[in-house]
């Protein structure tokens, strides 16, 4: 039986990171000036959270439960702090980030994967 031991803070961020917004929490200044904005204005901040969450839900799915391999990877001040703060807004592990965002980065350019091939390929 494996039992997971949880801060505070990792429920916290849990619950904090599942919660929908209903319009009774919104900020009331907040919706006065969206509903005074522009509707392309509205509509692209919409599209914008719409984006933001269906990355946020590919990491959360994203499988990393067979990747025995350790990386470590040299990542300047800057990204390490927006990883932070991503961990603190979402949950999500940076590990897990990694893994996901070098796992999108070769689906997206395939031509790495076949340049690497034909190399290899070469090199005798």
């Amino acid at each position: 039986m494996k039992t997971e031991i949880k801060s505070l803070a990792d429920e916290l961020r849990k619950s904090i990171g599942n919660q929908e917004v209903s319009p009774s929490n919104k900020d009331p200044v907040r919706a006065v000036s969206e509903e005074s904005g522009k509707p392309a204005e509205i509509a692209a901040k919409r599209e914008s959270k719409e984006k933001h969450l269906e990355i946020i839900s590919r990491i959360r799915e994203f499988d990393v439960s067979d990747h025995k391999q350790l990386l470590h990877p040299r990542l300047d001040r800057r990204t390490i702090l927006l990883l932070n703060r991503l961990k603190l807004a979402s949950g999500l592990e940076m590990n897990r980030v990694v893994a996901f965002a070098i796992s999108y980065f070769f689906e997206q350019h395939p031509e790495i994967k076949s340049f690497v091939k034909r190399s290899l390929e070469n090199f005798e």
